[in-house]
């Protein structure tokens, strides 16, 4: 019986046995890739699209804030050119020419219109080693500068652009300094519109140029001050409106 077993299990030659074995994985391997690239293809496609559908809302976010900054602007437009008509009916309003000049005195004293002319540029900064509190710009800083300046003759004042009136707030907010409401980041710029030979010195007279020679001194603060090469252009507040009106 062995010999019997041993001429039937020899029959056939190891090639034929190697390839028989071969058919038998063959469709299999074959069917374990195509269900690979099937998962992969869906793979990919569900990425492409979900890449789209992301790029489309960008799109859609970024032109929705476009509309509406240029809704905004337009309607500053109209805001300006409302306070223009304002304006020009009160100074028609005014019959006597005294009371007209006044009228534009008190308009360039208050913010409620923008003015320009020569003046000095000062640029205060945080100190580059700024650590924590120690070293920054702060609210009450800014406000003792501020003030000094108009004790020494400022006529108008803005800084980073906003408009700095007797009605304008100068707060913290974090680490961020707010005026009239905006966040401001340094450096701080403030156009200051006065006399350019005498301003400068009658503020390193003030107790604002005291404090800030101290800040400068010991906390590595900077502040830098320069005379306009030409004439600076302060705008006008935008939160100046008529609060209260008498018929004479």
């Amino acid at each position: 019986m062995s010999l019997l077993t041993d001429l039937q299990e020899g029959a056939l030659e190891p090639e034929y046995l190697t390839t028989r074995h071969r058919r038998r994985g063959g469709p299999v391997l074959l069917v374990t890739v195509l269900l690979l690239t099937v998962l992969l293809t869906l793979a990919v496609l569900q990425t492409t699209r979900g890449a789209g559908t992301a790029a489309e809302q960008r799109q859609d976010l970024l032109d929705r804030i476009a509309a509406a900054r240029e809704r905004q602007t337009a309607l500053s437009d109209q805001a300006a050119e409302l306070d223009a008509e304002v304006r020009r009916l009160g100074q028609e309003g005014l019959g006597d020419p005294a009371q007209r000049e006044q009228l534009a005195l008190l308009e360039e004293s208050t913010g409620a219109v923008a003015v320009s002319g020569p003046g000095i540029v000062v640029v205060v900064d945080d100190a580059e080693d700024a650590d924590g509190t120690a070293g920054l710009v702060l609210a009450g800083d800014v406000t003792r500068l501020v003030n000094g300046l108009f004790v020494a003759g400022a006529e108008a004042i803005s800084i980073n652009g906003r408009r700095l009136t007797t009605l304008t707030p100068i707060r913290s907010a974090g680490a961020a300094i707010t005026v009239d409401y905006v966040s401001l980041s340094p450096p701080y710029r403030l156009e200051v519109i006065g006399d350019p030979g005498s301003l400068q010195a009658r503020f390193n007279e003030t107790s604002g140029a005291a404090w800030w020679h101290f800040l400068t001194q010991n906390y590595g603060v900077s502040m830098n001050i320069t005379q306009a090469e030409n004439d600076l252009s302060v705008p006008a507040d935008p939160g100046m409106n008529l609060r209260h009106a008498e018929q004479g």
